[in-house]
């Protein structure tokens, strides 16, 4: 349902690749930074691996230092991106990784921001390169001065999405739609945003009458227009409209990881 082909193509073109590459950057979003990993069940191992958390403006800013720590924790090198960002930095931070004329991968779920990030790379310094020998032909890479070179991939999704939870939070970041998924899956997702903001209305569909009511979206005869506020509503919690938000805490990884120990 969510696995287009050129994802599919995608994913066996980075299997080919994968061993020329010295540094892959990967781009999650801040609001949900495991479930925006759901594009491979391990990671895509090169020399060396890097974190940088996305859309940490739509994030709440104090979850968003806790998930910094955790990955830091973990070992991981983390760059929290937002909009002042300025490409000195964020290429400052990559050139740390990477020996110069490296080659470098962007990787991440749809809509996670990797144009935001690219565009940050690129700034105004950039260049188009040509293809690399010995490398798969047709990929699009950049050179970032004469610091590295930058080869971007189409959004990644898993083949199969494992838990409804998962699905229903790359709903509301935005790297799945609600023509995408199953009913369920809006369901569960309208259950973790109303527990979150503490919504009283647990049923979807009474909630949306009054969002459409409330909006003016009606159909004809002047009823609601339901449908119009699913997609509309969906939409604005993924482009932050309702302020900054997290969607998972470091402690549910953390709890997960206690339970599995305790039951081994």
């Amino acid at each position: 349902m969510w696995y287009p082909g050129h994802m599919a193509k995608a994913s066996r073109t980075i299997e080919e690749i994968k061993k020329h590459i010295d540094l892959v950057v990967e781009l999650l979003d801040a609001r949900a930074p495991m479930a925006t990993h759901a594009y491979t069940h391990q990671p895509i191992k090169a020399k060396k691996n890097v974190i940088v958390m996305g859309k940490s403006d739509l994030a709440a800013g104090e979850v968003t230092s806790r998930w910094k720590d955790f990955f830091e924790r973990l070992g991981q090198h983390v760059f929290v991106l937002d909009k002042s960002t300025t490409t000195d930095e964020i290429v400052e931070f990559v050139g740390e990784h990477v020996q110069k004329n490296g080659l470098i991968m962007v990787v991440g779920v749809p809509n996670v921001g990797k144009s935001t990030l690219i565009n940050k790379l690129k700034g105004s310094r950039s260049a188009r390169v040509g293809a690399m020998p010995g490398i798969t032909k047709g990929l699009q890479w950049f050179s970032v001065t004469d610091r590295f070179r930058v080869l971007d991939t189409p959004g990644l999704l898993l083949p199969k999405l494992w838990s409804k939870e998962l699905a229903a939070k790359l709903l509301l970041v935005g790297s799945l739609t609600v023509d995408m998924v199953p009913p369920q899956i809006v369901q569960k997702a309208f259950e973790i945003y109303a527990h979150l903001v503490k919504i009283q209305e647990s049923d979807l569909q009474r909630f949306l009458e009054g969002y459409a009511l409330e909006r003016k979206m009606l159909a004809k005869g002047g009823l609601p227009d339901t449908e119009r506020a699913l997609v509309n509503f969906f939409n604005s919690i993924a482009q932050g409209k309702f302020g900054r938000l997290s969607f998972e805490v470091p402690e549910e990884v953390e709890e997960h990881q206690s339970d599995s120990l305790s039951t081994t």
